[in-house]
């Protein structure tokens, strides 16, 4: 089953209907990262800042070396234990416009804690690579669908915040914001 559909089975009254279509033709990106811990493997170094990810769904694999921290809606701060075999799911921006704000997007960092300097000095031990390799899978909603509070959503006590956009319009003005949008013109 997909996650989209468990998600959708969890959720919704009997009346609500999931639109698949609209993630289906999303510009979906699977990003893996790797940073060399032999040169960058200091206590607190900061490999991705505190943010939020304005995706639909961010799907983390386990990485060879932890140091994935998360933070609960209580506000506490959690280090992340992928199990072997499973993923990590964390709501995006996207689905939180799509649920008035029922779901937040997940807030996340990646930096060497405690653990991590563990896992290097286990990893020099048996003389493996000191390569921290994580595989990342942002899915999108398709880039012409509109954002909006779907079913009984539209009726959240929270869904006037999230106002109708075209799901491209919302990723372009998230990356202006954080300063990744490209100019016109440039290569």
């Amino acid at each position: 089953m997909e996650v989209s559909s468990v998600y959708q089975v969890s959720v919704r009254p009997p009346d609500y209907v999931w639109v698949p279509n609209r993630y289906e033709s999303g510009p979906h990106l699977l990003a893996p990262t790797g940073s060399d811990l032999q040169h960058h493997g200091t206590e607190d170094t900061v490999f991705a800042g505190y943010h939020y990810d304005l995706n639909f769904l961010t799907i983390h694999g386990r990485s060879r070396f932890p140091g994935l921290n998360i933070w609960l809606r209580s506000g506490q701060k959690m280090e992340v234990k992928v199990p072997v075999g499973c993923l990590l799911i964390q709501t995006g921006k996207q689905l939180e416009w799509l649920t008035g704000g029922e779901c937040l997007a997940g807030m996340h960092e990646v930096v060497v804690t405690k653990r991590t300097l563990e896992a290097i000095e286990l990893a020099r031990q048996q003389n493996r690579s000191l390569w921290r390799v994580s595989s990342t899978l942002f899915a999108h909603i398709a880039s012409d669908a509109t954002l909006q509070p779907l079913g009984h959503f539209a009726v959240a006590p929270d869904a006037s915040k999230y106002p109708p956009i075209c799901a491209g319009d919302f990723v372009e003005q998230e990356l202006a914001v954080i300063n990744l949008k490209g100019k016109k013109g440039s290569s």
